[in-house]
């Protein structure tokens, strides 16, 4: 509780966080933002040869085999992740 609640750039929120605890939703917007125009930038390039610009890379985020973006983590049971979200809670 305590983590949730103190800033991002706090000792606590470093140490628990590790290097996603620099990366809120404006940084996400701002990454998305920089993929948009790195591919928008590379379809107007004109060269038939140009590589397409990677994805900025992001933390907890790895590529895939095929192009696909995957979320690393560990799989939650689906009772333990309604228990998070409140949902097994009448009313």
């Amino acid at each position: 509780m305590i983590v949730k609640q103190s800033p991002r750039d706090s000792a606590v929120h470093r140490s628990v966080g590790g290097e996603d605890h620099a990366w809120g939703l404006s940084e996400q917007l701002l990454a998305a933002l920089f993929d948009v125009l790195a591919v928008a930038n590379w379809q107007r390039g004109g060269d038939n040869n140009a590589k397409k610009p990677e994805p900025l890379k992001r933390p907890g985020v790895s590529k895939q085999a095929g192009g696909e973006v995957m979320a690393q983590g560990k799989a939650v049971p689906m009772d333990e992740m309604n228990t998070l979200l409140g949902w097994d809670s009448p009313g």
